[in-house]
Protein backbone atom coordinates (compact mmCIF):
# COMPACT_ATOMS: atom_id res chain seq x y z
CA UNK A 1 0.00 0.00 0.00
CA UNK A 2 1.46 3.52 -0.90
CA UNK A 3 0.90 6.09 1.76
CA UNK A 4 0.94 9.73 1.42
CA UNK A 5 0.72 12.11 4.34
CA UNK A 6 1.69 15.71 5.17
CA UNK A 7 4.18 14.57 7.94
CA UNK A 8 6.19 12.76 5.22
CA UNK A 9 6.45 15.94 2.93
CA UNK A 10 7.98 18.07 6.22
CA UNK A 11 10.76 19.11 3.69
CA UNK A 12 8.82 20.29 1.17
CA UNK A 13 6.49 21.89 3.56
CA UNK A 14 9.77 24.15 4.66
CA UNK A 15 9.62 25.19 1.36
CA UNK A 16 6.22 26.85 1.42
CA UNK A 17 5.73 30.64 1.05
CA UNK A 18 4.22 33.12 3.39
CA UNK A 19 1.55 33.70 0.78
CA UNK A 20 0.59 30.17 -0.02
CA UNK A 21 0.34 29.54 3.28
CA UNK A 22 -2.10 32.39 4.00
CA UNK A 23 -4.18 30.74 1.43
CA UNK A 24 -4.35 27.31 2.75
CA UNK A 25 -5.24 28.95 5.98
CA UNK A 26 -8.36 30.13 4.20
CA UNK A 27 -9.17 26.67 3.18
CA UNK A 28 -12.47 24.80 3.87
CA UNK A 29 -11.10 21.83 5.63
CA UNK A 30 -12.50 19.64 3.36
CA UNK A 31 -10.47 20.65 -0.06
CA UNK A 32 -7.40 20.54 2.84
CA UNK A 33 -5.88 17.12 2.43
CA UNK A 34 -4.02 15.29 5.10
CA UNK A 35 -3.59 11.94 4.18
CA UNK A 36 -3.89 9.33 1.17
CA UNK A 37 -3.27 5.38 0.64
CA UNK A 38 -3.68 3.72 -2.58
CA UNK A 39 -3.13 0.44 -3.15
CA UNK A 40 -2.66 -1.68 -6.33
CA UNK A 41 -4.52 -5.35 -6.80
CA UNK A 42 -4.26 -7.69 -9.65
CA UNK A 43 -2.13 -8.08 -12.59
CA UNK A 44 -2.19 -7.75 -15.92
CA UNK A 45 -5.09 -6.27 -17.59
CA UNK A 46 -7.12 -7.28 -14.10
CA UNK A 47 -4.75 -4.82 -12.10
CA UNK A 48 -7.25 -1.81 -10.02
CA UNK A 49 -6.31 0.36 -7.80
CA UNK A 50 -7.74 1.88 -4.62
CA UNK A 51 -7.29 5.47 -3.31
CA UNK A 52 -8.44 6.94 0.00
CA UNK A 53 -8.53 10.65 0.78
CA UNK A 54 -8.93 12.05 3.79
CA UNK A 55 -9.28 15.42 4.53
CA UNK A 56 -9.06 17.87 7.45
CA UNK A 57 -13.01 18.72 7.25
CA UNK A 58 -16.37 16.68 6.66
CA UNK A 59 -16.77 16.17 2.70
CA UNK A 60 -20.18 18.03 2.44
CA UNK A 61 -22.66 15.73 0.51
CA UNK A 62 -25.84 18.31 0.72
CA UNK A 63 -25.07 19.63 -3.17
CA UNK A 64 -24.98 23.07 -1.83
CA UNK A 65 -21.31 23.34 -1.01
CA UNK A 66 -20.50 24.47 -5.18
CA UNK A 67 -18.30 22.37 -7.67
CA UNK A 68 -15.25 21.27 -6.25
CA UNK A 69 -13.70 17.44 -6.15
CA UNK A 70 -10.53 15.21 -5.93
CA UNK A 71 -8.15 14.82 -8.67
CA UNK A 72 -5.67 11.53 -9.17
CA UNK A 73 -3.09 12.53 -11.12
CA UNK A 74 -1.82 9.65 -12.74
CA UNK A 75 -0.06 9.79 -15.94
CA UNK A 76 0.42 13.91 -16.05
CA UNK A 77 -2.55 15.68 -17.17
CA UNK A 78 -4.00 12.72 -18.81
CA UNK A 79 -6.26 9.84 -17.36
CA UNK A 80 -6.94 11.87 -14.56
CA UNK A 81 -9.48 10.20 -12.31
CA UNK A 82 -11.89 12.47 -10.36
CA UNK A 83 -14.25 12.11 -7.84
CA UNK A 84 -16.30 15.68 -8.50
CA UNK A 85 -19.60 17.41 -7.73
CA UNK A 86 -20.98 20.53 -9.62
CA UNK A 87 -24.31 20.35 -9.34
CA UNK A 88 -26.54 21.36 -11.53
CA UNK A 89 -24.15 20.28 -14.48
CA UNK A 90 -25.79 16.75 -15.66
CA UNK A 91 -22.82 14.89 -16.92
CA UNK A 92 -22.94 11.46 -15.59
CA UNK A 93 -25.37 8.81 -15.85
CA UNK A 94 -23.92 7.32 -12.10
CA UNK A 95 -24.39 10.93 -10.21
CA UNK A 96 -25.43 10.44 -6.93
CA UNK A 97 -28.83 12.22 -6.51
CA UNK A 98 -28.40 14.13 -3.53
CA UNK A 99 -24.59 15.09 -3.43
CA UNK A 100 -23.67 15.66 -7.26
CA UNK A 101 -20.92 13.40 -6.68
CA UNK A 102 -20.17 10.99 -9.54
CA UNK A 103 -16.90 9.51 -11.08
CA UNK A 104 -14.77 10.64 -14.46
CA UNK A 105 -11.51 10.47 -15.98
CA UNK A 106 -10.34 13.20 -17.43
CA UNK A 107 -7.44 14.56 -19.82
CA UNK A 108 -6.66 18.30 -19.01
CA UNK A 109 -4.70 20.72 -20.58
CA UNK A 110 -3.17 24.24 -20.52
CA UNK A 111 -6.18 26.94 -19.88
CA UNK A 112 -7.24 28.95 -22.37
CA UNK A 113 -8.47 32.86 -22.03
CA UNK A 114 -11.93 31.12 -20.59
CA UNK A 115 -9.88 29.52 -17.63
CA UNK A 116 -7.17 31.94 -17.68
CA UNK A 117 -6.87 32.07 -14.00
CA UNK A 118 -7.30 28.89 -13.33
CA UNK A 119 -4.26 25.43 -13.21
CA UNK A 120 -5.74 23.53 -15.60
CA UNK A 121 -8.72 23.22 -18.24
CA UNK A 122 -11.05 20.16 -18.61
CA UNK A 123 -10.45 19.13 -22.51
CA UNK A 124 -13.57 18.45 -22.90
CA UNK A 125 -13.16 16.92 -26.54
CA UNK A 126 -10.82 14.37 -25.72
CA UNK A 127 -11.91 13.32 -22.37
CA UNK A 128 -15.41 12.82 -24.27
CA UNK A 129 -13.33 10.40 -26.19
CA UNK A 130 -12.15 8.61 -23.03
CA UNK A 131 -14.33 5.22 -22.65
CA UNK A 132 -13.99 5.62 -19.05
CA UNK A 133 -15.44 9.24 -18.94
CA UNK A 134 -19.18 8.00 -17.56
CA UNK A 135 -17.34 5.73 -15.14
CA UNK A 136 -19.78 3.83 -12.56
CA UNK A 137 -16.60 3.19 -9.94
CA UNK A 138 -17.75 2.37 -6.63
CA UNK A 139 -16.77 5.40 -4.36
CA UNK A 140 -18.41 6.70 -0.52
CA UNK A 141 -17.69 9.69 1.03
CA UNK A 142 -18.03 8.83 5.00
CA UNK A 143 -17.44 12.05 7.22
CA UNK A 144 -13.46 13.49 6.03
CA UNK A 145 -13.03 10.54 3.81
CA UNK A 146 -14.12 9.69 0.33
CA UNK A 147 -12.27 6.75 -1.61
CA UNK A 148 -12.96 4.99 -4.57
CA UNK A 149 -12.61 1.32 -5.26
CA UNK A 150 -11.87 -0.94 -8.34
CA UNK A 151 -10.82 1.37 -10.72
CA UNK A 152 -9.00 -0.68 -13.63
CA UNK A 153 -5.56 0.39 -13.84
CA UNK A 154 -5.83 0.03 -18.06
CA UNK A 155 -8.32 3.54 -17.90
CA UNK A 156 -5.61 5.30 -16.02
CA UNK A 157 -3.37 4.92 -19.02
CA UNK A 158 -1.40 2.07 -17.09
CA UNK A 159 -0.30 4.52 -14.95
CA UNK A 160 0.62 4.69 -10.73
CA UNK A 161 -0.64 7.38 -8.45
CA UNK A 162 1.58 10.58 -8.87
CA UNK A 163 -0.25 13.03 -6.80
CA UNK A 164 -3.79 13.58 -5.03
CA UNK A 165 -5.03 17.43 -5.51
CA UNK A 166 -8.14 18.84 -4.43
CA UNK A 167 -9.78 21.65 -6.72
CA UNK A 168 -12.46 24.03 -6.88
CA UNK A 169 -14.54 23.80 -10.72
CA UNK A 170 -15.47 27.13 -12.12
CA UNK A 171 -18.00 25.60 -15.32
CA UNK A 172 -18.03 28.64 -18.49
CA UNK A 173 -21.76 27.33 -19.76
CA UNK A 174 -22.93 28.22 -23.07
CA UNK A 175 -26.85 30.07 -23.89
CA UNK A 176 -28.47 26.81 -23.10
CA UNK A 177 -26.56 26.19 -19.63
CA UNK A 178 -23.75 23.42 -21.59
CA UNK A 179 -20.57 23.76 -20.25
CA UNK A 180 -17.66 25.21 -22.77
CA UNK A 181 -15.14 25.28 -20.55
CA UNK A 182 -14.55 23.44 -16.97
CA UNK A 183 -12.00 25.56 -15.70
CA UNK A 184 -10.01 23.65 -12.26
CA UNK A 185 -7.90 25.62 -9.82
CA UNK A 186 -5.98 23.26 -7.71
CA UNK A 187 -6.20 24.18 -3.66
CA UNK A 188 -4.24 21.66 -2.28
CA UNK A 189 -1.90 18.61 -3.00
CA UNK A 190 -0.16 16.06 -1.33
Amino acid sequence: MKRINKTSLIASAISLTLASALALAGTPGYLSINDVQSEVEGKGVNKTVEVEIKTNGAIPVDGKSGAFGYAVLTDNSNNVLVLVTHLPIDDSSYEHPTSGFHAHVLDLKEPTDACKSANFEVDLVNSAKNTAFDANYPWKVKGQEIAVKKVPVTDLGDAGVETVVSFTLQPVLDANKKPTNLCITVVDKI
